[in-house]
Formats: structure tokens, sequence, C-alpha cells
């Protein structure tokens, strides 16, 4: 069944393909929470990161597949408080709903809203220069990432400035991109990617992650005066995060979840 036949109000049952894909990306945001909370630490914050590169696999799964994008980033976030962060059961069960909120939001956004995400550009121009920029912009943050585990962390200098250099590089590459986007591509989809996939996704999770580890919890495993070190940290991480990472996973992979039928208009199908 195509994705024109669900614009029609037509809706498929859950299928072993959305199975298999939540799946995957609930181990791959595993792993890549913990690689991003040991190399990226937030100081004095266990669990969060400075870039949390796992939040670019569930927040656009969240836009693309509904509730399969939320319980991705809840599970992986649930986990990676019990290992590596050494939270209790009830203290990561109850923090680990930051990650889940931050793929709900953009989720809200687009079906409240009812966008269809359409990441292409409608100008010559741009349907060339938007996804150069926006790629371009994700391959030096990764690039700076892996100088990052395989040097800077280890022996600091001049890797460390390397790292910090390609990230300002490859955001500012993707805002570029962003601003393209709502020049010259689907005006709808990008506000809902701006309001939805970055902003509100960083800040929401952001409060609810920094509050629960500081100010309510069973106990709050931090102290209060932490509150605003983390919630700092982990919202201009999330930010840079969403902005270039899984902006550009959106441009490249809609066209993929909407041929494949895995794009679900609904929560689950």
């Amino acid at each position: 069944m195509t994705d024109e036949t669900q614009v029609r109000g037509v809706k498929r049952g859950i299928t072993w393909m959305q199975i298999v894909t939540f799946a995957f990306a609930t181990a791959i945001s595993y792993v890549l929470a913990v690689v991003s909370s040991l190399i990226f630490p937030v100081l004095g914050a266990p669990g969060v990161s400075a870039l949390y590169i796992a939040a670019a696999i569930y927040v656009p799964l969240g836009i693309w597949m509904g509730l399969w994008g939320c319980f991705a980033g809840y599970i992986s976030c649930f986990f990676l408080g019990l290992w590596p962060s050494g939270y209790s059961v009830i203290q990561s069960f109850i923090w680990s709903w930051a990650d889940f909120i931050e793929a709900l939001v953009p989720a809200l956004v687009f079906r409240m809203l009812k966008v269809d995400p359409d990441f292409t550009a409608k100008r010559p121009w741009a349907a060339k220069l938007l996804p150069l920029f926006i790629s371009s912009g994700s391959v030096l943050l990764l690039l700076g990432v892996m100088i990052q585990v395989l040097w800077g962390a280890q022996y600091g200098e001049p890797f460390t400035s390397a790292y910090v250099y390609l990230v300002y590089i490859g955001t500012a590459l993707a805002a570029a991109g962003i601003v393209m986007g709502l020049i010259a591509g689907h005006v709808r989809t990008w506000i809902a990617q701006i309001v939805g996939g970055i902003i509100g996704a960083s800040f929401a999770s952001g409060i609810w992650g920094a509050g629960t580890l500081t100010l309510w919890n069973l106990p709050p495993p931090l102290p209060a005066e932490l509150f605003w070190p983390v919630f700092i940290g982990w919202v201009v991480g999330d930010l840079i995060v969403l902005s270039v990472i899984s902006t550009a996973l959106l441009v490249a992979l809609t066209p993929v979840f909407k041929r494949t039928g895995l794009l679900v208009r609904g929560w689950w199908s």
C-alpha cells in the first residue's frame, strides 16, 4: 500500500518492517547514547552528554513513525540510566521520559498541524545547494566527533580544538541549509522542523531531564544546584545534533520512509 493511500485516510496495521526498524533504532540509539555520554560528558551528570548523538536517531523516527520513535528514545535512555550512568531503576524510569518527550514534541507538531514531511526544495538552485549544505555540515560534525573519540579524549590538543571548530563549521553549514529550506522549500515542513524537531524537542527534553536529575525524582540523584549546568549542556548539545545530523537524516531518508510504507500518519500505523 502506498503513501498516497495513507494520505486518503486508509491506514495499515502494524507491520514487521515497523517492528524491525524500531528494534534497530533502539539498539543504535543506546550504543550512541553510551558513547556520547562517555566521550562528551556534562561534568557532574552521568548519562548527560554535551553532544547526544542518539537524539539524531529517535527524534526523526518520531516524525516518521510516531510513538515508535518515542519509545525508541525512552528504552535506550532507560538502559543508559542503568549502565553506565549508575542510576537506580526508579530514577532511570522517571528520567528516561526526557527522551520520550524529545521525540514526542516533533511528532505532535507534525501530526496536529497535519504537516506532510517534505524536505525537498522547489527551486532548482536550492535543490542542489540545500542537500549539499546539510550533508556537508553533518559530515564535518561527525568528523569532529571521530577526531575527539579517537585522539582528542586521550591526547587533548590540537585534536580537541579541531573537534570544536569542525562542530562549529558543521553547525553553521546546516543552519544555512535550513534557511534555504525556509526560502525555497516547503515552508510548513521546515517551520515544523525548526519549532518542533529542533527547538521544542531540545528545550522540553532538557527541562524534564535536568529537572528529574536535580530537582524532582525518588530521590534526585544529583544536587539541585546542578540544574542549570545540566540544563544548558543538555539543550545546547541537542540543538546542535538536531540541527545538523537529525535534519540531514530527514532530508536524506524521508523519501525512503515514504516509498517503503514506513511513514505512518497516525501514532502506530
